[in-house]
């Protein structure tokens, strides 16, 4: 019987974990559990740099619970895999949470490169999208700290990079009173602009038809436009109405954090982000004038258990 394997992403804004085992040729990742718990880790370390003692607390008890999960769905502990990524790679004191993490629960933390992570992100996608799939295509992966962003055609990789977009990135440098507010849109916006450089090269020699985010944000996306059809389950890979994105936007936009909480389908911890999030994919799709755009709800940490199980 295959063993299972736990996968935990340690994101800036969210903690995730996968447990899953080997299936068959329909379905190659049996996904036993799937957790997510809002711990908010890089809540502060933003603006100081440092991982705040009450942030690395929520995360042990995340992580506490995590570990708990795979053993009781049959992981040992070398089979739960943990990965740490944008705020992880930037805090000062990365090394002391690390260490004791290790020592309190004896997972090792694996703190990967932006590159290493939009790896991971493609590998994820490309096993959640219908096959073949033939057109050139923009991976968007919004966390709290980085986005990734991947461009690719068939199963070439023609570029890939990590940028500091994240949501809870955008929070930090452009809140008013803690908060997203209709003033500073054009300064979000030009913000966004210039630390997109990168890529406005590779998209006009690849130029991509469709875009394809990454769980996160586009998973909230997908729950706002579903949220009236009841026990509706995203699937791995579903396409997006981009005019139903901007009527979402626009509302979103126009409510206060309050009221955004209690949008039908809004998970409360992702209210404060969504707009921001908004604002960039919104410019990402203005920008080199996409026409379609999808969700993979598979990500990093399917990218992983992937890769470990090929």
């Amino acid at each position: 019987m295959p063993q299972p394997t736990a996968i935990i992403d340690l994101g800036t804004n969210t903690f995730q974990l996968l447990v899953a085992k080997q299936g068959n040729i329909s379905e190659p990742m049996q996904v036993i559990c799937q957790l997510q718990r809002p711990v908010t880790l890089g809540l502060g370390a933003m603006e100081t740099g440092v991982l705040q003692a009450d942030a690395m607390d929520r995360a042990l008890i995340a992580l506490t619970e995590f570990k708990e999960v795979a053993i009781a769905n049959g992981c040992n502990i070398d089979q739960i895999h943990a990965i740490g990524t944008s705020i992880l790679r930037r805090a000062v004191n990365t090394q002391q949470f690390v260490a004791e993490v290790r020592q309190r629960l004896g997972i090792e933390i694996q703190v990967i490169s932006g590159i290493e992570e939009a790896d991971l992100i493609y590998h994820g996608i490309y096993h959640s999208l219908p096959q073949p799939w033939n057109p050139v295509s923009l991976v968007m992966d919004i966390g709290g700290g980085s986005v990734e962003f991947i461009l690719f055609e068939g199963r070439k990789i023609v570029f890939k990079n990590s940028l500091e977009l994240g949501g809870l990135r955008l929070l930090s440098l452009f809140q008013q009173e803690g908060h997203f507010h209709l003033a500073r849109l054009v300064e979000l916006q030009t913000y966004i602009l210039g630390q997109m450089k990168p890529l406005f090269t590779a998209c006009e020699e690849h130029k991509p038809s469709v875009l394809i985010g990454a769980a996160g944000a586009f998973e909230t996306i997908w729950d706002l436009a579903n949220a009236d059809t009841p026990g509706s389950v995203i699937p791995p890979a579903s396409r997006l109405v981009i005019t139903q994105f901007y009527e979402q936007k626009k509302i979103v936009e126009e409510t206060d954090f309050a009221g955004r909480q209690k949008i039908k389908g809004m998970k409360a911890f992702r209210a404060g982000i969504l707009p921001f999030a908004n604002v960039l994919i919104a410019t990402v799709l203005e920008e080199f004038a996409i026409g379609n755009m999808w969700v993979s709800s598979y990500s990093l940490k399917e990218g992983y258990w992937f890769l470990q199980n090929k």
